[in-house]
């Protein structure tokens, strides 16, 4: 199964959604957006996501 149309729709989504999320201080140099959307243009869908998911909560953008 081809995945590169499932990473193009997540990245249009990200690009989509960015500017309702607001500007927050990240401590990482690359922001989890910037991060995600390179991920997913480089990677294949899942390790992309396993990826993505580590750094989001390395982040800890929920507390």
């Amino acid at each position: 199964m081809n995945q590169r149309p499932v990473n193009s729709l997540l990245i249009n989504l990200l690009i989509a959604i960015r500017p309702l999320l607001g500007f927050a201080s990240c401590k990482f140099p690359m922001s989890c957006t910037t991060f995600a959307l390179a991920q997913l243009r480089d990677l294949p869908l899942v390790p992309a996501c396993r990826s993505i998911a580590r750094q989001v909560l390395a982040c800890n953008p929920f507390w």
